[in-house]
């Protein structure tokens, strides 16, 4: 069963690496990615910090609005709606532990869009210059999304809550066959910084 899978596996590169695509960017492309990094939200609801102690237990003040930064895996997609335009959605699964006195975690589930502009197929269209776009995509682009988090505090019910997150990006993805590649991404939102791999469809 494992000689089976492995040769599936190589077998599955073999077509990968001999299909070959121009660039690494079209308006034919679709691509999915799956990553692991941080990023960072807005949460609405629950959220509490400590003001002080009454007989030498903590005192909590309640307040509707925070934000956190958090590990998340990482699931994208997007697809082409221009030589350089491609639109997508994000979602994922990340959490942390807790951050102030009266919490023990954090698990949430975001879900959004993003549009991405593949500004380094441009310059060599631009240009005519071989500046290696057949392998590599550089972009810059925005996200914006909602979801639900779950806080834990300690000896107490979590409490579920809504969150949402926006900002810019900007990645890299290089193709070391014409359908994977290595990708990473920094920015605010859906990505503060991220990294894994992208799969061309």
């Amino acid at each position: 069963m494992k000689k089976l899978l492995f040769s599936t596996f190589i077998g599955l590169l073999l077509i990968c690496s001999n299909n070959v695509n121009a660039q690494a960017w079209d308006k034919s492309s679709k691509v999915l990615s799956i990553g692991i990094g941080g990023s960072y939200f807005y949460y609405f609801g629950d959220n509490r910090y400590i003001v002080g102690y009454v007989l030498n237990q903590p005192v909590y003040k309640r307040y509707n609005f925070g934000s956190r930064l958090t590990g998340q895996f990482t699931f994208q997609g997007e697809f082409a709606v221009h030589d350089y335009v491609g639109i997508g959605f994000s979602t994922g699964v990340g959490g942390r532990a807790g951050w102030i006195y009266s919490t023990s975690g954090i698990l949430n589930f975001p879900v959004g869009a993003l549009a991405n502009f593949h500004f380094y197929q441009l310059i060599q269209d631009k240009t005519g210059k071989n500046i290696h776009a057949d392998k590599l995509d550089i972009y810059g682009g925005v996200s914006i999304g909602t979801g639900v988090a779950a806080i834990f505090y300690n000896n107490e019910n979590a409490s579920v809550v809504p969150i949402i997150y926006g900002g810019p990006h900007v990645g890299i993805r290089y193709y070391f066959t014409p359908k994977v590649a290595v990708n990473g991404e920094l920015g605010y939102g859906k990505t503060w910084v991220n990294g894994g791999l992208s799969f061309k469809l």
